[in-house]
């Protein structure tokens, strides 16, 4: 059931971010940028789980939006810095909203007491993945 649910929320964020301009792979760079600030294109890479020639078309695409910004030289051997811009907090909010419409629409018929034990679980669980 799990699998189901992640996968219809998946997709349904996917579309409503898309409406916006934004994908997950966007929203996912600018949130572990808002979180570090001056993370190297390499470093946001890593975090992502993606490789650094994929991160640099994500922030070529992040820039030309005005949601990133490179701080520092930018060239070979140089490592350029890369902050979000007022814009990107402003796209950040927006999928934000989005992923709180879609936790309305997903969890919304459930009793407030069903919904807060059902998200505590998650959360849990959750953690207990990323500590593996």
């Amino acid at each position: 059931m799990l699998a189901v649910v992640g996968r219809t929320a998946r997709t349904e964020l996917d579309t409503a971010l898309d409406a916006d301009g934004l994908s997950l792979r966007i929203v996912g760079a600018l949130g572990h940028l808002a979180a570090s600030p001056d993370l190297s294109v390499s470093d946001l890479a890593r975090r992502a789980g993606v490789s650094a020639p994929s991160m640099l078309a994500t922030v070529r695409r992040l820039e030309e939006r005005g949601h990133v910004q490179r701080l520092g030289p930018a060239g070979r051997g140089n490592t350029a810095q890369l902050r979000v811009t007022d814009a990107g907090r402003e796209a950040l909010a927006l999928a934000r909203r989005r992923a709180d419409e879609l936790d309305g629409t997903l969890f919304g018929a459930l009793p407030p007491a069903d919904r807060a034990a059902l998200l505590a679980l998650l959360g849990r669980a959750a953690a207990s993945l990323l500590r593996r």
